[in-house]
């Protein structure tokens, strides 16, 4: 990493011994462990959706004696007798989720910096605990266009990050990066506010958004810097209505005279469920109660919001071109 970004050691858990209550994704979050990336709620006004406790590690020893589990794994993903989820990167974080989704005993081993351990617990804990509770959180980044999100789905390397940066420079607000929690009201989806921070390479943060180096930092999992956007818009609490879906695609757009290599077509069909299903945060759990839910998700999408295709060059110099069609996309919505 040649980015200059803060040490993991500045960013290790502040001392304390009071439960903490955060406002993340819509949800009250209550926790014995002191959270960096997310404000604190400012009132009992919105009811406890998950609880997060720290529990030893002779807790999770013992609860996880019958799991089978290769020492030397980097990742761990079980399911428990009764229904509960243990989840393990190690270095990182161990959890248990329990069956309902509202309570995560967590483990934050020694070696682990507070911003890896906190940016997996708010992702991939958090959506583990939200698909318990019967919710379909998208992995995706979320960018306000004047008052309108859209949201860029794709796999991991798609560019998704790259592309936010390259928006946030051009005036758009990040809502969230990687996990989306959608609600529906008012014939809309609606996405919710995450931790305001985003996960970049080393060269697009650098082009992208140089003046938020300073204060990110490098996160031992992904091997990508975590920054924070400059964010002086006000409240992240209301969600915000969802434009459109856009599915960055992999294919190599048709060049033709005058063509700009940016093209955007809506999705509809088996191939709008194949991106949806495949765009969930929780792609581990084959129960056939959650399949089923998650075709009724397509089906609530589908209802309230367009999903595109987005095919371009993967080059810094396009970009402007992609962001001019994705801006036409949210005026036409």
């Amino acid at each position: 990493m040649n980015a200059v970004a803060k040490p993991a050691s500045q960013h290790r858990t502040p001392a304390g011994g009071r439960s903490h209550r955060y406002l993340v994704y819509g949800l009250a979050l209550e926790s014995d462990v002191p959270l960096l990336s997310v404000d604190e709620a400012p009132a009992e006004d919105v009811e406890t959706a998950i609880r997060l406790t720290e529990a030893p590690t002779d807790t999770f020893r013992r609860r996880t004696e019958s799991v089978a589990a290769d020492p030397q794994a980097w990742s761990h993903h079980a399911l428990l007798e009764g229904g509960a989820v243990y989840m393990k990167i190690r270095g990182v974080f161990e959890a248990i989720v329990a069956p309902d989704g509202r309570q995560v005993d967590c483990l934050r081993p020694e070696e682990a910096d507070q911003g890896s351990f906190e940016a997996n617990l708010l992702n991939f804990v958090m959506s583990t605990a939200l698909t318990q509770q019967g919710e379909e959180p998208l992995h995706a980044t979320v960018l306000d266009l004047a008052g309108r999100a859209i949201a860029l789905l794709g796999p991991s390397g798609a560019g998704k990050s790259t592309l936010a940066a390259f928006l946030v420079g051009r005036g758009a607000r990040l809502v969230t990066d990687d996990m989306l929690r959608l609600s529906f009201f008012a014939g809309q989806g609606h996405a919710h506010y995450g931790p305001n921070r985003l996960k970049l390479l080393d060269e697009p943060a650098k082009r992208l958004l140089p003046e938020a180096i300073a204060t990110g930092y490098f996160n031992t999992v992904s091997g990508k810097l975590m920054v924070r956007p400059d964010d002086r818009t006000g409240s992240r609490r209301e969600p915000l209505p969802l434009a459109a879906l856009i599915w960055l695609g992999n294919r190599p757009p048709e060049q033709g005279p005058g063509a700009t290599g940016v093209s955007a077509s809506r999705l509809g069909g088996l191939e709008l469920i194949r991106v949806l299903t495949s765009s969930a945060m929780n792609i581990r759990d084959y129960a056939p109660q959650r399949l089923a839910r998650q075709l009724r998700f397509v089906e609530q999408v589908a209802r309230t919001v367009p999903v595109f295709a987005l095919v371009y060059p993967r080059d810094y110099a396009r970009l402007a071109d992609v962001a001019d069609r994705i801006r036409s996309i949210v005026r036409d919505a």
